[in-house]
């Protein structure tokens, strides 16, 4: 039997990390239905999904990324890393995206770090901007 696996995203998936914990211990609802779209998947660890993530075009060469990340999912570092990296890339040369950005909330240092792993660089502080009223940092790519 194959541990990991990856396939396309449904908004159960999102919710099923969530109810079970994740990285950024978020305080607010998600509506995880709105994360479907053409560009998304979910990773897998012996049939239980440990992160979901994709990308929005939200207009012609500029996107959104998300990420949701299992609170247990550090054992699991190798193949986040390598799997969220090969998914973004792939789409990004494929839909020939020059802008890629992401919202990272203030506090959330893990967020930070894969963004940063990703080749983004923090493009400025958003006051308020989570539904939680939290800061937000917008991490932004530019091919």
């Amino acid at each position: 039997m194959v541990d990991y696996s990856i396939e396309k995203f449904t908004s159960a998936h999102a919710d099923i990390i969530l109810n079970n914990g994740e990285k950024e211990n978020a305080s607010v609802e998600y509506d995880t239905k709105s994360l479907q779209c053409e560009d998304s998947w979910t990773g897998f660890y012996k049939g239980e999904p440990i992160v979901s993530g994709g990308i929005i075009e939200l207009w012609k060469g500029v996107a959104d990324i998300w990420l949701i990340i299992a609170d247990n999912s550090t054992k699991h570092k190798f193949f986040l890393i390598k799997n969220i990296k090969r998914h973004l890339e792939n789409t990004i040369a494929q839909r020939q995206y020059v802008r890629i950005q992401a919202t990272v909330r203030e506090d959330f240092k893990i967020g930070m770090k894969f963004a940063e792993l990703f080749g983004m660089k923090q493009e400025g502080l958003m006051e308020k901007y989570g539904l939680d009223g939290k800061n937000y940092f917008r991490y932004v790519r530019i091919k």
